[in-house]
Protein backbone atom coordinates (compact mmCIF):
# COMPACT_ATOMS: atom_id res chain seq x y z
CA UNK A 1 0.00 0.00 0.00
CA UNK A 2 1.30 3.23 -0.93
CA UNK A 3 1.48 6.03 1.07
CA UNK A 4 -1.39 8.01 -1.17
CA UNK A 5 -3.13 4.88 -0.59
CA UNK A 6 -2.69 4.85 3.21
CA UNK A 7 -3.65 8.06 3.81
CA UNK A 8 -6.92 7.44 1.88
CA UNK A 9 -7.54 4.14 3.76
CA UNK A 10 -7.02 5.96 7.40
CA UNK A 11 -9.77 9.01 6.00
CA UNK A 12 -12.34 6.29 4.86
CA UNK A 13 -11.41 4.09 8.11
CA UNK A 14 -12.35 7.46 10.33
CA UNK A 15 -15.15 8.80 8.11
CA UNK A 16 -17.18 5.08 8.33
CA UNK A 17 -16.65 5.03 11.76
CA UNK A 18 -17.38 8.18 12.87
CA UNK A 19 -20.54 8.97 11.03
CA UNK A 20 -23.97 7.64 12.09
CA UNK A 21 -24.86 3.86 11.99
CA UNK A 22 -26.53 1.43 14.17
CA UNK A 23 -23.41 1.01 16.25
CA UNK A 24 -23.00 4.67 16.91
CA UNK A 25 -26.78 4.73 17.60
CA UNK A 26 -25.86 2.08 20.10
CA UNK A 27 -23.01 3.93 21.70
CA UNK A 28 -24.60 7.48 22.04
CA UNK A 29 -27.48 5.65 23.80
CA UNK A 30 -25.75 4.00 26.23
CA UNK A 31 -23.24 6.50 27.28
CA UNK A 32 -26.76 8.74 27.62
CA UNK A 33 -28.76 5.94 29.43
CA UNK A 34 -25.63 4.61 31.65
CA UNK A 35 -22.80 6.77 31.31
CA UNK A 36 -18.79 6.84 29.86
CA UNK A 37 -17.58 5.04 32.87
CA UNK A 38 -19.46 1.42 32.29
CA UNK A 39 -19.08 1.15 28.37
CA UNK A 40 -16.04 -0.69 28.50
CA UNK A 41 -17.76 -4.00 27.49
CA UNK A 42 -20.28 -2.85 24.99
CA UNK A 43 -17.13 -1.17 23.11
CA UNK A 44 -14.61 -4.59 23.79
CA UNK A 45 -17.60 -5.91 21.90
CA UNK A 46 -18.10 -3.93 19.26
CA UNK A 47 -14.16 -4.05 18.52
CA UNK A 48 -13.57 -7.52 18.49
CA UNK A 49 -16.95 -8.25 16.83
CA UNK A 50 -16.06 -5.76 13.81
CA UNK A 51 -11.92 -7.28 14.30
CA UNK A 52 -13.17 -10.27 13.19
CA UNK A 53 -15.46 -9.07 10.23
CA UNK A 54 -12.50 -7.08 8.95
CA UNK A 55 -10.15 -9.95 9.05
CA UNK A 56 -13.06 -12.51 7.29
CA UNK A 57 -13.73 -9.71 4.95
CA UNK A 58 -9.97 -9.47 4.11
CA UNK A 59 -10.04 -13.18 3.26
CA UNK A 60 -12.53 -12.65 0.69
CA UNK A 61 -15.54 -14.36 3.20
CA UNK A 62 -16.95 -11.13 3.13
CA UNK A 63 -17.77 -11.25 -0.33
CA UNK A 64 -19.12 -14.74 -0.91
CA UNK A 65 -21.32 -13.77 2.08
CA UNK A 66 -22.09 -10.61 0.01
CA UNK A 67 -23.08 -12.52 -3.13
CA UNK A 68 -25.13 -15.33 -1.86
CA UNK A 69 -28.78 -14.18 -1.82
CA UNK A 70 -29.82 -16.63 0.41
CA UNK A 71 -27.07 -15.82 2.98
CA UNK A 72 -27.84 -12.08 2.25
CA UNK A 73 -31.50 -12.25 2.79
CA UNK A 74 -31.09 -14.24 6.25
CA UNK A 75 -29.00 -11.49 7.20
CA UNK A 76 -30.99 -9.13 6.26
CA UNK A 77 -33.94 -10.46 7.95
CA UNK A 78 -31.73 -11.16 11.34
CA UNK A 79 -30.39 -7.49 11.14
CA UNK A 80 -33.89 -6.19 10.42
CA UNK A 81 -35.33 -7.81 13.47
CA UNK A 82 -31.94 -7.26 16.01
CA UNK A 83 -32.27 -3.15 14.75
CA UNK A 84 -35.95 -3.06 16.30
CA UNK A 85 -35.40 -4.66 19.34
CA UNK A 86 -32.30 -2.02 19.67
CA UNK A 87 -34.40 0.95 18.66
CA UNK A 88 -36.78 0.25 20.91
CA UNK A 89 -34.92 -0.49 23.83
CA UNK A 90 -33.06 2.82 23.20
CA UNK A 91 -36.09 4.83 23.08
CA UNK A 92 -36.39 4.72 27.01
CA UNK A 93 -35.56 7.12 29.13
CA UNK A 94 -32.83 6.99 31.19
CA UNK A 95 -35.37 7.02 34.22
CA UNK A 96 -36.95 3.47 33.05
CA UNK A 97 -33.73 1.87 33.50
CA UNK A 98 -32.50 0.84 36.72
CA UNK A 99 -28.49 0.00 36.85
CA UNK A 100 -29.32 -3.91 36.28
CA UNK A 101 -31.45 -3.73 33.40
CA UNK A 102 -31.44 -6.51 30.64
CA UNK A 103 -31.40 -2.68 28.56
CA UNK A 104 -27.79 -2.96 28.93
CA UNK A 105 -25.82 -4.54 25.67
CA UNK A 106 -22.79 -6.44 26.72
CA UNK A 107 -20.18 -7.92 25.40
CA UNK A 108 -21.65 -10.76 23.62
CA UNK A 109 -24.55 -9.13 22.40
CA UNK A 110 -22.44 -6.00 20.79
CA UNK A 111 -19.72 -8.34 19.17
CA UNK A 112 -22.58 -11.11 17.68
CA UNK A 113 -24.63 -7.89 16.40
CA UNK A 114 -21.54 -6.78 14.02
CA UNK A 115 -22.28 -10.05 11.87
CA UNK A 116 -25.92 -8.72 11.28
CA UNK A 117 -25.14 -5.09 10.87
CA UNK A 118 -25.35 -3.94 7.44
CA UNK A 119 -23.24 -0.85 7.73
CA UNK A 120 -20.24 -3.03 9.42
CA UNK A 121 -20.12 -5.33 6.36
CA UNK A 122 -20.46 -2.56 4.15
CA UNK A 123 -17.28 -0.72 5.55
CA UNK A 124 -15.16 -4.22 6.02
CA UNK A 125 -15.80 -5.37 2.15
CA UNK A 126 -15.26 -1.91 0.84
CA UNK A 127 -12.56 -1.64 2.83
CA UNK A 128 -10.81 -4.82 2.21
CA UNK A 129 -11.89 -4.86 -1.74
CA UNK A 130 -9.80 -1.20 -1.83
CA UNK A 131 -7.02 -0.50 0.93
CA UNK A 132 -6.12 -4.34 2.09
CA UNK A 133 -2.37 -4.26 1.91
CA UNK A 134 -0.33 -6.06 -0.60
CA UNK A 135 2.55 -7.62 1.62
CA UNK A 136 3.90 -10.58 0.76
CA UNK A 137 2.45 -12.30 3.60
CA UNK A 138 -1.46 -12.60 3.11
CA UNK A 139 -2.25 -13.18 7.32
CA UNK A 140 0.22 -9.86 7.62
CA UNK A 141 -2.10 -7.93 5.50
CA UNK A 142 -4.81 -8.56 6.74
CA UNK A 143 -4.40 -8.42 10.39
CA UNK A 144 -2.99 -5.04 9.52
CA UNK A 145 -5.87 -4.27 7.57
CA UNK A 146 -8.09 -5.04 10.33
CA UNK A 147 -6.26 -3.91 13.54
CA UNK A 148 -5.94 -0.27 12.10
CA UNK A 149 -9.35 -0.12 11.03
CA UNK A 150 -10.47 -1.18 14.11
CA UNK A 151 -8.04 0.76 16.45
CA UNK A 152 -9.08 4.42 14.28
CA UNK A 153 -12.46 2.89 15.28
CA UNK A 154 -11.98 3.29 19.26
CA UNK A 155 -11.25 7.17 19.21
CA UNK A 156 -14.89 7.26 17.21
CA UNK A 157 -17.03 5.09 20.07
CA UNK A 158 -15.49 7.24 22.66
CA UNK A 159 -16.69 10.31 20.99
CA UNK A 160 -20.22 8.75 20.64
CA UNK A 161 -20.56 7.50 24.18
CA UNK A 162 -19.47 11.05 25.56
CA UNK A 163 -21.66 12.79 23.32
CA UNK A 164 -24.75 10.85 24.97
CA UNK A 165 -23.47 11.48 28.09
CA UNK A 166 -23.30 14.91 27.55
CA UNK A 167 -26.58 14.93 25.93
CA UNK A 168 -28.26 13.47 29.34
CA UNK A 169 -26.32 16.16 31.44
CA UNK A 170 -27.44 18.82 29.49
CA UNK A 171 -31.30 17.45 29.35
CA UNK A 172 -32.34 16.69 32.77
CA UNK A 173 -36.24 16.82 31.75
CA UNK A 174 -38.01 13.53 31.16
CA UNK A 175 -39.58 15.34 28.11
CA UNK A 176 -36.20 15.95 26.49
CA UNK A 177 -34.88 12.34 27.73
CA UNK A 178 -37.81 11.63 25.70
CA UNK A 179 -37.11 13.02 22.56
CA UNK A 180 -34.31 11.66 22.05
CA UNK A 181 -35.50 8.67 23.07
CA UNK A 182 -38.20 9.19 19.69
CA UNK A 183 -35.13 10.55 17.67
CA UNK A 184 -33.34 7.76 18.19
CA UNK A 185 -36.04 5.18 17.41
CA UNK A 186 -36.26 6.97 14.59
CA UNK A 187 -32.60 7.01 13.09
CA UNK A 188 -32.66 3.23 13.69
CA UNK A 189 -35.96 2.70 11.55
CA UNK A 190 -34.26 4.14 9.02
CA UNK A 191 -31.05 2.07 9.17
CA UNK A 192 -33.60 -1.01 9.17
CA UNK A 193 -35.18 0.81 5.61
CA UNK A 194 -31.58 1.46 4.19
CA UNK A 195 -31.33 -2.05 4.55
CA UNK A 196 -33.94 -2.97 1.99
CA UNK A 197 -33.07 -0.53 -0.47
Amino acid sequence: MTNISFAGYLIFAFVSSITPGPNNYILFSYGKNFGFRDSGKLMLGIFSGFFVMLTVSGYGVGELINANQSIGLVLKVISSVWLFYLAILMSKPSSELTPDTKSRIGFSQAFLFQFVNPKAWIMAITGASAFLPELNNLHLSVFLFAISFGVIGIPCMLSWIKFGELISRLLKSEKANRIIGYILFVLMILSIAMVWV
